[in-house]
């Protein structure tokens, strides 16, 4: 609780001084309309606290978005603030190909399959224009499937269990590339801990979700330009 109290101050910090004034001056015809597209990408995961490192483990992501501008305001350049939903489908885990030293554990893989509804507020440009974006997301753990061979002994499977909800930090960079298509990168990180391994096989008790996507968004626009 104490990082999502920290995060969230940051968050009200840097949007608030971005906030309205008491007159815009202009009027801007997509910041007052609700936009919707689709997106879909690769995700490079790992389970900080496994004893393992590297993004080792890909899996997919994508599902649906939603921008609602809060209209014209006073800025330092042309764009205003967005809430973006989405709802997603995305792959998380872990793949750890080696011994973990001190131990008889030689390889794990954690594969996670999630729903998940990352919410942001979004310095918005249009639909046609670069921004970004950052937040949380709270993610339901549909199933799991683990592996963990070890140098003696029986393969263990599905050991210990993952928490069925995994909160997390978001930030996402939306990059315009042509007419309605954005390269949309994100970084996420687990909040609370999404298992307690109690050493079971190596590694930290607490275990963290710690994703990079890069993924292809496209975004309905009300003009081409």
């Amino acid at each position: 609780m104490i990082k999502i109290s920290k995060i969230a101050s940051i968050l009200v910090f840097l949007f608030s001084t971005l906030a309205p004034k008491v007159q815009a001056q202009y009027y801007n015809d997509s910041y007052h309309r609700l936009t919707g597209g689709l997106v879909a990408g690769i995700n490079t995961s790992q389970v900080d606290g496994d004893g393992y490192k590297g993004y080792k483990k890909t899996g997919f992501t994508g599902g649906g978005v939603l921008f609602l501008p809060f209209g014209d305001m006073d800025m330092p350049i042309d764009a205003t603030i967005a809430l973006s939903l989405e709802v997603l489908y995305t792959q998380k885990g872990a793949f750890g190909p080696d011994l973990i030293p001190g131990t008889s554990f030689k390889s794990q893989r954690i594969n996670l399959h999630y729903a998940e509804v990352p919410v942001q507020l979004n310095l918005y440009r249009g639909p046609r224009k670069s921004g970004f974006g950052a937040g949380f997301s709270v993610a339901y753990l549909g199933f799991s499937e683990e592996t963990v061979e070890r140098t003696n002994g029986p393969v263990i499977k599905d050991g210990m269990p993952f928490k069925k909800f995994d909160f997390n930090f978001v930030a996402t960079g939306n990059i315009h590339l042509w007419k309605g298509f954005f390269l949309s990168p994100r970084f996420q990180y687990s909040l609370a801990s999404v298992r307690n391994n109690n050493g079971a096989y190596g590694g930290r008790n607490e275990q963290f979700n710690n994703v990079w996507s890069l993924r292809l968004m496209y975004l309905v626009g009300q003009n081409e330009g």
